[in-house]
C-alpha cells in the first residue's frame, strides 16, 4: 500500500510542475504578443532604363497612442470595382496597423508628393480585416480613388505582378510618375503586388 501511495504522490507532483510549467510558457508568449512589431521591407525598383536605382527601407510600425479619434482619420481609398471603400489612418496612428485597417507603409509618400508613392498593405482573407480580399480580381486600367487633403486623386491600375512571400517586396514602378502600390497576400507562399499611376486629380 505505501508504494502505492508513494507513486500517486510522484504522480501529483508531476501533475503540478506540468500545469506551472504549461502556465508559465502560456504567459510568456502572451507577453511576447504585445512586445511583437511586424517588420515589412520594401525594395523599390525604377523601370527608368537611364536611371535604375534601387533602395531598401525598413518599415517598423509601432503602436504610440491607444486613443483614436476621427482626427487621426486622413483620407479614404475607394475602388469601386470590387466596391472597396475604407477609411486611411494618419500614419503614427493606433489604427494605422495592416491588422485593423488598410495600412500606410512608413516608406510612403502621400499623394501629394510628386512623383511619389503612397505604399498600401491589407490582409487577405475572409476576415474581418481582409479588406484587400478582392485584390486580384483587379485588371490593367481599373481605377483607384484616394480622397486626400480636400481632393481626389484619380490612379489607374497599371502593372499586377506577384512575388515569393521573402520579407521583402520588390516594388517596380516608374519613378517619374505618381503611384499608388497596394500589397496583399496571394495564397501561402506569395504577395500580390498593384501598382497604380496617377491619372487626374
Amino acid at each position: 500500500m505505501s508504494y502505492l501511495k508513494y507513486i500517486k504522490n510522484i504522480g501529483i507532483v508531476l501533475i503540478i510542475l506540468g500545469h506551472y510549467y504549461f502556465c508559465g510558457y502560456v504567459l510568456s508568449e502572451v507577453h511576447n504578443m504585445k512586445n511583437y512589431e511586424p517588420n515589412i521591407n520594401v525594395t523599390v525598383q525604377s523601370n527608368d532604363k537611364n536611371n535604375i536605382k534601387s533602395e531598401q527601407k525598413q518599415d517598423t510600425v509601432k503602436v504610440n497612442n491607444l486613443k483614436t479619434t476621427d482626427d487621426e482619420k486622413i483620407g479614404m481609398i475607394e475602388i469601386p470595382k470590387i466596391n472597396l471603400k475604407r477609411y486611411l489612418y494618419d500614419i503614427d496612428s493606433y489604427q494605422n496597423d495592416v491588422d485593423k485597417n488598410i495600412e500606410i507603409l512608413k516608406s510612403s509618400d502621400m499623394p501629394d508628393i510628386d512623383n511619389g508613392n503612397l505604399i498600401l498593405a491589407g490582409h487577405n482573407g475572409n476576415s474581418s480585416v481582409g479588406h484587400f480580399r478582392n485584390l486580384y480580381k483587379l485588371s490593367l486600367g481599373d481605377e483607384i480613388i484616394i480622397n486626400y487633403g480636400g481632393k481626389s486623386y484619380n490612379y489607374e491600375v497599371s502593372k499586377i505582378y506577384d512575388v515569393l512571400k521573402t520579407g521583402k517586396v520588390a516594388i517596380k514602378r516608374d519613378k517619374n510618375q505618381q503611384t499608388i502600390t497596394l500589397i496583399t497576400c496571394q495564397g501561402s507562399d506569395r504577395q500580390l503586388v498593384v501598382i497604380g499611376y496617377l491619372k487626374k486629380i
